[in-house]
């Protein structure tokens, strides 16, 4: 490992038939809209779903019979073909609001909605089909259902009017921002992906934390962490890094299940890095109004925190099965063309960041760090310049990549359309605000399992779109800060692809690991524990969040130091071990865990109590046992 490395970067040409040149024709067509040209809204909407169709359709084939599933694609395609006529030919009805639906223009946007559906539920399973057509269902029922839940009803015009014909369902606001701004990071990630980047990452990060226990562990979490953060799925993100982490991890001495849980936890966490978060950071600050620095400021601290947690639990880990620091063999020696390499991801992601800074547009940050990407490939990557193709297979990947998110993002704009309509996330808002009046935490751990749920199964940005639309406003009600309920949704809509049963980010990592999914999903969840709690502590304590509210030093550095003990003492209480005293006995263990539930209680009169048995459990009693107090007494007697 010591020589100098040219990057290994995995012959990646992206599967999908027909679906993957088209994809990158999307692609190049999403950048020179960017670069060249300006669309009015209507037309930029309607062409980004129409293309997504044709792409997801090809790409992902009906998969019965081939003559079969061959009618039934082209029996759907034929309806959104009809779909897309009608939409057109009323397009400036529309606007003015003065369409009226007709039988035959009715039933094309029923087959409209209906494919976007049926084509979102073969790239992204189930889950989000079944939430449609619950909604869907509940839109229809409305009469009939119990007072508590009963509206009057929605008429099959009305339906289809608000979810095809306007600007509210299929075509609404949060696809016109996907498509507008947030699609060229898709393609960012795809460009870096073929650079090597995420490779040269991995050596800088084993050279630099090689060297502690665990290292090749840290290494992944620092890497996936960067790489993450720009990439929009958990599971692309795992089956880019974790084929190259995991193996390394696991040649480390951990089991093949913590090696899994490590590099998923470690995806996981990279979409709520700064300052992309996987694109979700511009949503939150057009969903937010505020300005996107304030939004990316208020996610620093509690991901930093996230990762200090995942570091103590890898730490501890390696603690108890007595793995030690990398061999000097093992850990590459960094040298001028490594640290050039790095630049395949600074370089990028400076650009795109003083390109922003500067006053451009999302969508135009993210072209330059596009453009900035592949020029630093060219010029370090030679396998880059030696198959020029690979720039192709990037537009592909990035393409669908978008239109496999475009479409889901289009069923969410129909679950938008039926909420608003029907008004149930007004009623469930004031359900959870009488309970949050008489207690928050219940309304907070209500609202965790709704994230969760609702998150199980989808990419970061339609995970945090959809428990934005059900959830939010019910935290908000309930006294909650804006700015902290969207937070507070965003990382359990991102947990939710480690939470069994589905925790599709495991499914992805473990055959690469060559473990049980489910074994590795509940030790994803148990290292990403301090995770679980940062959301909550941002809620009681919004100085961590910097610009959430009224701002108190006090509270931000009493929140930060009970947050580190917390960490610690989870990480050896879970983990059962301590660099001090060793094997950690089960009375020990719980008083730590113990403490560290009290640490983080919303009350000073507990966590008070809860910082002082803390710090003697976690911290004094170990120097004790190791007579640190002694010996410092001897130095200070002069003996």
């Amino acid at each position: 490992m010591n020589q100098p490395a040219t990057i290994p970067v995995a012959n990646p040409a992206p599967a999908g038939g027909l679906g993957a040149p088209l994809g990158g024709l999307f692609a190049l067509l999403v950048i020179c809209v960017i670069a060249f040209a300006t669309l009015d809204e209507a037309t930029a909407r309607f062409g980004a779903i129409a293309l997504s169709v044709a792409i997801v359709g090809l790409a992902h084939p009906a998969k019965r019979g081939r003559p079969s599933g061959r009618a039934v694609d082209a029996a759907l395609l034929a309806g959104f073909g009809c779909a897309v006529w009608w939409f057109h030919a009323v397009k400036a009805e529309l606007w003015t609001g003065f369409f009226v639906a007709t039988p035959l223009s009715m039933l094309a946007g029923l087959a409209g909605v209906f494919t976007v559906i049926v084509l979102a539920a073969r790239v992204w399973g189930r889950s989000l089909a079944i939430l449609a057509g619950a909604l869907i269902l509940y839109a229809f029922g409305g009469p009939y259902l119990p007072n508590a839940v009963a509206h009057f009803g929605v008429g099959l015009g009305d339906f289809v009017q608000i979810t095809w014909y306007s600007f509210d369902g299929v075509f609404g606001r949060m696809t016109g921002l996907v498509a507008s701004n947030l699609l060229i990071f898709l393609i960012l990630g795809a460009v870096l992906q073929q650079t090597g980047a995420g490779e040269s990452l991995i050596r800088l990060s084993t050279a630099l934390l090689g060297r502690v226990r665990g290292g090749g562990a840290h290494a992944a979490i620092a890497a996936s962490a960067v790489f993450g953060m720009m990439n929009g799925s958990v599971a692309a993100n795992i089956a880019g890094t974790g084929v190259f982490t995991i193996p390394m991890i696991k040649r480390q001495g951990f089991s093949s299940r913590f090696a899994g849980a490590v590099e998923a936890a470690a995806s996981s966490g990279g979409q709520l890095t700064p300052p992309i978060m996987a694109a979700t950071v511009f949503v939150m600050a057009d969903l937010v109004g505020l300005p996107l620095l304030m939004v990316i400021a208020a996610a620093a601290l509690p991901a930093l925190f996230k990762y200090l947690g995942l570091f103590a639990q890898v730490y501890v880990e390696a603690l108890r099965l007595d793995i030690r620091p990398l061999a000097a063999e093992d850990i590459p020696k960094l040298t001028r063309q490594d640290w050039l390499q790095s630049a395949l991801v600074l370089v990028p992601l400076a650009v795109l960041m003083i390109a922003f800074l500067s006053g451009n547009s999302p969508a135009m940050a993210g072209l330059a760090g596009t453009i900035a990407a592949l020029m630093t490939g060219l010029v370090l990557t030679p396998q880059l310049r030696q198959q020029p193709i690979r720039i192709w297979w990037a537009l592909c990947a990035g393409g669908l990549a978008s239109a496999r998110i475009l479409l889901s993002v289009a069923v969410i704009g129909i679950v938008l359309a039926v909420v608003n309509e029907t008004g149930i996330a007004i009623r469930f808002a004031v359900a959870l605000s009488e309970v949050g009046d008489a207690y928050l935490p219940l309304a907070l751990l209500m609202a965790m399992l709704g994230a969760l749920v609702l998150g199980m199964g989808l990419p970061t940005l339609p995970a945090y779109l959809i428990v934005a639309i059900m959830i939010v406003p019910t935290l908000i009600e309930a006294g909650v800060l804006p700015l902290a309920a969207h937070m507070f949704v965003l990382y359990f809509a991102v947990f939710s692809s480690i939470m069994p049963p589905i925790a599709y980010g495991c499914f992805v990592a473990a055959p690469i690991a060559g473990a049980d999914p489910l074994r590795i999903s509940f030790t994803a969840l148990r290292i990403s524990i301090v995770g679980l709690i940062v959301p909550f502590a941002f809620v009681y304590a919004p100085s961590l969040l910097l610009v959430a509210g009224s701002f108190s030093w006090a509270e931000l550095l009493t929140t930060a130091l009970r947050l580190s003990l917390a960490s610690w003492l989870l990480a050896t209480a879970l983990g059962g071990a301590d660099p001090v005293l060793r094997r950690l006995s089960r009375h020990n263990r719980m008083l730590r865990g113990g403490a560290a539930c009290a640490v983080m209680a919303p009350t000073v009169a507990i966590w008070g109590p809860g910082l002082a048995l803390g710090i003697a459990m976690g911290v004094l009693h170990p120097l004790h046992r190791a007579g640190w107090f002694k010996r410092v007494s001897l130095r200070a007697h002069g003996t």
